[in-house]
């Protein structure tokens, strides 16, 4: 059977050539009978005796096939541009898959009952069927991950930013939680008018302006910034005027006690954006570090498909704006799990206790509560502008390719002399050139260079809370510290003749006139130490000073011990390693 699709938009239409499929944006009249809006199946009936009788079927409300969609490539992803008129008389689109059609009908159909278009029950299958059938002239480029495609083109789930006929193509209709209310005007009014001199403000702010700037950067991967202080003090509100550039304030924020899975999804949907995390506290701590590493770096897990076939991979560019009461070191440890310098730096720890809770200044309000509330209403009534309108203001000033040579001029100012250092800077940098582009196009009323100065104060003092050296560094010392502390009197053994023996033994101790040498085994170093490889731990040990004592060419020197033994030994002096040493 040859169904072809006809448009007939008007009332009246032209005779049948039965079968088909026809679609009437209003009432019509055909063959002298009428009908209603919505699509028909025009079909005849063979009788008992031979003859035809006409048959008009109704499937569904007006729906049209528009337009083929596929990737650039013209290989992969193709699928159906659909629009149609929903209960409430809205017309609607949504790009399809065009691998749905291999699977039940219902996976179409749920989509499509969700968005509201009115379909005949009976004849639900059949709409799938007339979908499936439909071969447009038209060509649109499906865009399967949001963010940029091309040089002038910028897809979110509800808009195109830019030109290029390109829609954004998704089993199911979520959109991210991208939204507009209230005005541009509204937001610069209520939000963006309380930056000056309000760093952790700013922070917000540049960090979700950031986003768009990692692919022209040719940044490939994310990271980003946890907001730590007490309860109350205003770094929720943050985070949530950092959402509104995009959505909701409320909405746009999502709560860290989500599953993994469900943070890839959205992670996928914010490609080029921002992804805003609240309460670190109601993270799943022996998982949290593992969704640092995977938000940050942009790569979900490989999974199998229906057939056992492995599924396209997730990936996306983000940057991660988080608020808690508690670090990521004090999460994990929760699961006794510790925190490596590969999740510090993707997460960078920024304090946001300032003056005012918060804030450095009031504007006029009475308190720093009093600022958060204006803040937290305004993001929640003026949202959805900012973020659009900074990625059009970039495409139309035709720089985008001059901003690795702004960033190499701004990153500059952020002295950083260790690799993990350095790679914390960058991600500071990346912010303040956020800001000040912002600036520039005058989306935000900040003087020149505020934004930059505020950055490196923020990065100096997180350089001054972490202190000197790579990170895993301190890490080691603290925990060989730490078992010291605990185990010193009790798992190490006098090398003394005569001295008892100890149960669980780590090590011996010998006494000098400047304290006690601990003398650790090769096992009693991995267990206080555990998590760390035994050459990293050296490492550490030789970056204060703690090896006392060592033979030619190794880190270890034997002792003759009173049995008569002589094992090699790490002999580790504690006074470099103590904390404040």
């Amino acid at each position: 059977m040859n169904n072809i699709v006809e448009l007939i938009p008007e009332s009246g239409a032209a005779s049948l050539k039965r079968p088909c499929f026809r679609v009437y944006d209003c009432a019509s009249t055909v063959d002298g009978k009428k009908l209603k809006a919505g699509v028909w199946h025009h079909r005849n009936k063979r009788d008992a005796d031979g003859s035809l009788t006409p048959v008009d079927e109704w499937l569904c409300g007006p729906l049209h096939v528009e337009a083929v969609t596929r990737s650039e490539s013209k290989k992969a992803d193709y699928g159906r541009l659909l629009r149609f008129r929903n209960l409430d008389d809205c017309w609607l689109t949504w790009a399809m898959p065009g691998d749905l059609l291999a699977g039940h009908p219902a996976d179409i159909l749920r989509v499509l009952f969700g968005m509201g278009l009115k379909i005949a029950h009976r004849q639900r299958a059949r709409v799938v069927e007339y979908i499936a059938e439909q071969s447009p002239q038209r060509r649109v480029t499906a865009a399967t991950s949001t963010g940029w495609h091309g040089p002038e083109l910028f897809i979110t789930p509800i808009e195109n930013i830019g030109t290029g006929d390109a829609i954004h193509q998704s089993e199911t209709t979520a959109d991210g939680d991208y939204d507009k209310a209230g005005t541009l005007a509204g937001w610069r009014e209520s939000i963006a008018a309380l930056l000056p001199g309000n760093p952790i403000l700013q922070l917000a702010i540049g960090t979700a302006l950031a986003g768009p700037l990692l692919a022209p950067l040719n940044v490939h991967a994310g990271g980003g910034f946890h907001l730590l202080w007490d309860s109350s003090n205003g770094k929720t509100t943050a985070v949530l005027c950092a959402s509104s550039t995009w959505g909701h304030g409320a909405h746009f924020t999502l709560k860290w006690n989500a599953t993994a899975n469900g943070l890839e999804g959205i992670a996928a949907l914010r490609n080029d954006g921002l992804l805003a995390l609240d309460e670190l506290g109601q993270a799943d701590p022996r998982y949290v570090g593992d969704v640092v590493y995977s938000v940050a770096d942009g790569i979900g897990k490989q999974r199998a498909g229906r057939s056992s076939a492995a599924r396209r991979v997730r990936r996306w560019r983000v940057m991660l704006l988080s608020s808690g009461e508690v670090t990521l070191e004090t999460k994990m440890a929760e699961a006794g799990k510790r925190t490596r310098a590969g999740q510090e730096v993707r997460l960078v720890t920024v304090s946001a206790g300032r003056t005012f809770g918060a804030w450095d200044s009031l504007h006029g309000h009475p308190s720093g509560a009093s600022l958060s509330d204006a803040l937290k209403r305004a993001s929640s009534q003026h949202y959805g502008h900012a973020g659009p309108e900074f990625v059009r203001k970039l495409i139309a000033s035709g720089d985008m390719d001059k901003l690795p040579t702004m960033l190499e001029s701004i990153r500059e100012h952020f002295p950083a002399a260790t690799g993990q250092q350095a790679r914390v800077a960058e991600r500071f940098a990346i912010v303040a050139l956020a800001l000040e582009l912002a600036v520039g196009v005058n989306l935000l009323p900040l003087g020149s260079g505020e934004g930059t100065r505020s950055m490196v104060e923020l990065f100096k003092l997180w350089q001054a809370e972490r202190g000197e050296g790579p990170s895993e560094d301190g890490q080691i010392l603290k925990a060989l510290a730490d078992f010291i502390d605990r185990h010193g009197g009790s798992r190490f053994q006098s090398i003394e003749h005569g001295a008892d023996e100890v149960r669980d033994r780590a090590g011996y101790w010998d006494g000098t006139p400047d304290g006690r040498l601990y003398l650790f085994t090769r096992s009693g170093l991995e267990e206080a130490t555990k998590g760390f490889e035994l050459a990293r731990v050296v490492r550490a040990l030789d970056s204060v000073g703690a090896i006392a004592r060592r033979a030619q060419g190794k880190h270890q020197q034997k002792k003759r011990l009173p049995d008569g033994s002589t094992p090699w030994l790490y002999w580790v002096n504690p006074a470099p390693i103590w904390p404040g040493s």
